[in-house]
């Protein structure tokens, strides 16, 4: 399959046209449900315990999950495909801007980053510029970046193509989709931190599984054309990671385009443009000025939740990895006392 299955107009259309319709939903219906909504998640949970929860959330991570199995159908990646995997909350939208700038020798511009950057594995991938697209924004170094949350082996993997694979401290991850999750989808019947950890440490959470993910591309990481990376060593140094994913790309910069790399992608700028990375309303309690980028911080899993619910979480990653045969080394990287760096 090689033909355009939608416009870059019509995605912009798609999500304006989208945003619209429930933003007027929202200005009435909401205020309206809020209160009773919150109350009755808050009630069911207290009497039925951590199960009130499951249905929903089953539901918003089939949803959220339905284009994972189908997202690179008929398409292969080839000769300039950047393939950008993080986990969900892994530091997707940097790593992610990080390629696209280096791609763009620091002078890419753009109104919102999925004009530019396609992902198949969206919920909604119409919301995106669609995969088979090459031609908006063409990069002076040929490449182009794709991002994506899945593991490895949903991914077709060629030796023609490039591919990043992020990794993140699971818990930091879990709490930093806690937030996202409460201002962009469930709102009021977001569940209690504690829960939440607990379901994303089940098979199907949202996005899928961190075991899977991370053993799958840790598995294939001395490929040549395959860099597997943490959000924890990419935090620590900014720019030998620039450097270093430039290096992988095969793309020298002079210092000037390594300085306007930097500059783009620094935290302080990112959160500057979050409007240009925060995605098309979910549901009635989405916010209208979430926070996308919100504080790229490492440990804050540490205060969200309760030690019983982190030790619960880790017993799991570990029994997954085993299970799997993943030399990662969970306690090593992500157990106490350890900086997030190695890579196993």
């Amino acid at each position: 399959m090689s033909e355009l299955r939608w416009s870059l107009d019509d995605t912009r259309a798609r999500r304006a046209a989208d945003t619209a319709a429930l933003r007027r939903r929202q200005r009435w219906l909401a205020p309206l449900l809020a209160g009773p909504a919150g109350l009755a998640s808050t009630l069911s949970g207290r009497i039925l315990g951590p199960g009130a929860y499951q249905a929903r959330l089953r539901r918003v991570a089939a949803r959220m999950n339905r284009n994972m199995a189908s997202a690179f159908d008929g398409y292969a990646p080839g000769q300039g495909d950047v393939v950008v995997s993080a986990y969900f909350k892994a530091g997707t939208n940097w790593v992610m801007a990080v390629c696209h700038q280096i791609v763009h020798r620091g002078n890419a511009e753009f109104a919102h980053i999925q004009d530019v950057i396609p992902w198949p594995d969206a919920a909604q991938p119409r919301y995106w510029i669609d995969l088979f697209d090459r031609a908006p924004f063409a990069s002076p170094t040929g490449m182009r970046v794709i991002k994506s949350h899945l593991p490895a082996d949903l991914v077709p993997i060629t030796e023609e193509a490039r591919y990043i694979g992020v990794t993140r401290n699971p818990k930091d991850c879990a709490a930093s989709a806690w937030h996202y999750f409460r201002g962009l989808v469930l709102g009021p019947q977001m569940p209690p931190p504690d829960v939440w950890l607990d379901y994303m440490a089940g098979p199907d959470p949202v996005f899928g599984a961190w075991d899977r993910f991370t053993a799958s591309w840790h598995a294939l990481r001395d490929r040549p054309n395959i860099l597997f990376l943490t959000f924890e060593e990419m935090k620590r140094d900014p720019g030998a990671t620039v450097d270093r994913i430039a290096g992988f790309l095969g793309i020298a910069l002079t210092e000037d385009e390594r300085a306007r790399v930097l500059q783009r992608t620094g935290f302080a700028a990112m959160k500057a443009m979050n409007a240009r990375f925060y995605p098309v309303p979910q549901t009635l309690w989405s916010e209208a000025n979430g926070q996308i980028i919100r504080s790229g911080r490492t440990g804050d899993g540490q205060g969200l939740f309760s030690e019983a619910a982190r030790a619960r979480f880790d017993a799991a990653q570990r029994k997954g990895l085993s299970a799997m045969h993943s030399s990662f080394d969970y306690d090593g990287v992500y157990g106490p006392g350890a900086t997030g760096e190695g890579n196993g």
